[in-house]
């Protein structure tokens, strides 16, 4: 697993984002194919999967300190945009002809409401993320740094125990 994580923390920005929207573009189009059919514990477990892909590109951004906190929020961001719009075109196929629906419209649509949200969301999201890498926890999946904190904090437990005997 820490190998998998420090290939991905190393991965170009491109790829990072290419593989963001494949991943949540992919749990996208597998929700929206049960919405679509009406199957419900499709619609609950592709929802899940879609959380999960979401929580994914969330934690690989805060683990890749190379990129500043904006680049990192932008990927992400545009990720779960292009994901969605990747999902929409990925059913597309599927969608019966009877529902009076156009692909360019319905990506357009949805292409703007994905930008407008990112708009307004990235202050927020660029001051959640560089809080998260600043302040964030100390687990071996947040953090590469988790050798030198375990270090100190054994350090100070040390240090502790010595002055309470």
């Amino acid at each position: 697993m820490h190998r998998s994580a420090a290939r991905i923390d190393q991965l170009p920005a491109w790829a990072f984002v290419v593989l963001g929207v494949t991943l949540f573009g992919a749990a996208r189009a597998g929700r929206l194919f049960s919405l679509l059919h009406r199957n419900t514990g499709g619609i609950e477990l592709f929802g899940i999967l879609t959380m999960g892909a979401f929580l994914l590109i969330v934690i690989f951004a805060v683990r890749r300190r190379q990129a500043r906190a904006w680049q990192s929020s932008l990927h992400v961001m545009g990720s779960l945009v292009a994901g969605n719009a990747l999902a929409i075109v990925a059913i597309w196929p599927f969608i019966p002809g009877g529902y009076g629906l156009s692909l360019g419209p319905m990506l357009r649509e949805t292409m703007i409401g994905g930008l407008t949200m990112m708009a307004l969301t990235l202050p927020l999201c660029i001051v959640l993320l560089w809080l998260s890498r600043k302040y964030g926890s100390h687990s071996a999946l947040t953090e590469r740094r988790f050798r030198v904190v375990r270090e100190k904090m054994s350090r100070r437990y040390r240090a502790a125990q010595g002055e309470g005997a």
